[in-house]
């Protein structure tokens, strides 16, 4: 996952101290930075209940999301079985994710590609017929709940789920 991922490092900026900083985690529904840091223990219990299998342990030992060909359901399975205080089920929405689509989307060239309208099920995905020669993907960002389904479909990556608690989208 590219947001999660190291950044590579040249020799020159090295040693022209060119570090950046490491990017945020993308942590879990009902949960945030804070929260993972102060309670997580990495004990696994989480990663272990997932049915999507889209939890992981980062270097530190915490849980992040890792939404490799997977998507989240919601299903709440990592909240309820976490002993730590580290969700909040009462938090609503679970997250404040959102899709995201950039200009290298197939339909701003002009080839007809609806594969992500297909797998969004809260229709947040949509397409519109207005804009020709094949229409263009709408995003109605009230209805996206952030689940990622619609990343590993886009043969294209044009779309990126974005944390505004983050300063970077994540792919």
């Amino acid at each position: 996952m590219p947001a999660n991922a190291s950044s590579s490092l040249t020799r020159r900026d090295f040693l022209r101290s060119r570090v950046s900083a490491p990017l945020p985690e993308f942590r879990p529904p009902w949960s945030d930075e804070a929260t993972i840091q102060t309670a997580c223990t990495g004990c696994g219990d989480c990663i272990a209940a997932c049915p999507e299998n889209i939890l992981e342990l980062d270097g530190n030992r915490r849980v992040r999301v890792a939404l490799r060909g997977g998507d989240c359901t919601f299903c709440r399975a990592c909240a309820e079985t976490c002993a730590e205080p580290v969700f909040d089920l009462n938090q609503s929405p679970p997250w404040p994710v959102v899709a995201e689509i950039s200009g290298n989307c197939l339909m701003v060239a002009g080839i007809s590609c609806q594969l992500c309208t297909d797998i969004c099920e809260p229709r947040a995905l949509r397409l519109d017929l207005g804009v020709r020669p094949v229409g263009a993907i709408r995003l109605d960002a009230t209805a996206c709940t952030g689940c990622g389904a619609c990343l590993s479909l886009c043969p294209n990556d044009a779309i990126t789920l974005s944390d505004p608690r983050m300063k970077a989208p994540v792919t």
